[in-house]
């Protein structure tokens, strides 16, 4: 069963790190939602749950993350706050492509998460290590099966170990999986076939935009509002490249934009 590779990979970053916490990362995607669903039926004792809120996305995604995740436990949201639209309105949009999105992926997510965790679990005490259970999986696409690796130290902060519980599943075992535990499955999913929480720019398409818009339209017009300024005062708009690009990111390490990087083609 695809289960006992999970709790394999489980017990051997267990044993590797020792941690002092576990985390579920809950992004409001299905790969989430099963490996969530996992650690429960492996019995995880799970200390947060964390949710990335970086107000680029689908209002109704972190709603019902927070619907259904907020009552299971002790909840966390690495909050961007306005992180986005400062930027967009002082520099323009992130750009487009790889390197726009390691840039957004740090500004959005990976700092908030930094704080998050120091803010609720760390708190300047030395010696912690946590596990962040996330829903990365092997065959999302080729070059995930040649170096996805089943867990990994956060390079910026290696106190924060991020496993792959769900790493050699298919998207065919993981709805299967989701089906039979009957796992609430965030709406915006289902429509978008993505979580939708994200919706920087550096990785959609402008079909993508319109679909989104078009089944939410108050986030619709908020980006066009938010683009109509940023036009006037910078030149360009939501997903598209920036006259000045943004720089390379080297070994992008981004867990939590998995879904991005495979459907943007740089994955």
């Amino acid at each position: 069963m695809k289960i006992d590779s999970s709790l394999k990979i489980l017990r051997e970053a267990i044993d590797q790190f020792n941690p002092t916490h576990i985390v579920s990362m809950v992004s409001g995607g299905q790969d989430s939602a099963a490996s969530d669903q996992v650690a429960e039926e492996l019995d995880v004792k799970i200390d947060f749950r964390i949710h990335g809120f970086t107000r680029t996305g689908i209002k109704e995604t972190t709603d019902h993350v927070r619907e259904v995740y907020g009552r299971k436990g002790e909840y966390v949201e690495a909050d961007a706050g306005t992180a986005y639209e400062d930027y967009v309105l002082r520099k323009g949009f992130f750009g487009k492509g790889i390197d726009a999105h390691g840039f957004a992926y740090r500004v959005l997510k990976a700092t908030p998460f930094r704080k998050a965790v120091s803010r609720e679990i760390r708190q300047g005490k030395r010696g912690v290590r946590v596990l962040l259970l996330n829903g990365a999986r092997k065959d999302e696409s080729e070059n995930r099966k040649k170096h996805l690796q089943t867990y990994r130290a956060d390079p910026a902060s290696p106190g924060n170990i991020w496993v792959n519980i769900i790493h050699d599943w298919t998207q065919d075992d993981r709805d299967e999986y989701l089906k039979r535990c009957q796992t609430p499955i965030n709406p915006v999913a289902k429509a978008l076939c993505r979580s939708g929480e994200c919706m920087c720019g550096t990785m959609q398409t402008q079909a993508e935009r319109v679909e989104a818009a078009a089944l939410y339209p108050k986030w619709g017009e908020w980006l066009t509002e938010l683009e109509k300024e940023a036009m006037r005062l910078h030149g360009f708009g939501w997903g598209q490249k920036s006259p000045k690009p943004a720089k390379g990111q080297g070994d992008l390490f981004a867990p939590m934009c998995k879904d991005c990087m495979t459907r943007g083609g740089q994955e």
